[in-house]
């Protein structure tokens, strides 16, 4: 199975720390959905909206025991969900991400997250104090 990685994830050293492995991955855009700010966190989420674009890293052939760690990581606030991206070479692909759930889009700010802000300003704040962490000991 495939994931495609639109926040905290499309970091390598949070992606391995996280599903336990490496993996290959190639840049890739998932369409009619939106990315935005979690209220009062340093982490984003997704919904969907027609016309919307979110770029990411799409990462191939997770185990299993992988996504087993991720569905922990990502906690209540997400479901996995599938979802086709287009790849940097036009490709469509069926992939699975993680959207927030129903009960949790008001979570959501009006802010746009930048992955860029994230790595600069955040990432250190993220790996010492996301729950996430806590589900994976």
């Amino acid at each position: 199975m495939n994931l495609f990685a639109y926040g905290t994830l499309m970091d390598l050293e949070i992606m391995t720390q996280v599903s336990g492995g490496q993996y290959r991955s190639q840049k890739a855009t998932l369409l009619n959905y939106v990315r935005k700010r979690v209220r009062g966190e340093v982490y984003p989420g997704i919904i969907r909206q027609s016309g919307g674009a979110v770029d990411g890293i799409l990462y191939f052939n997770l185990s299993k025991e992988a996504f087993d760690r991720l569905d922990k990581f990502e906690g209540p606030l997400y479901v996995r969900t599938e979802a086709e991206v287009v790849c940097d070479n036009g490709e469509g692909l069926v992939t699975d991400t993680y959207v927030i759930t129903a009960n949790s889009a008001h979570q959501l700010s009006d802010d746009d997250w930048s992955y860029e802000n994230f790595i600069m300003n955040h990432k250190q704040l993220f790996q010492g104090s996301y729950n996430g962490w806590n589900e994976l000991e």
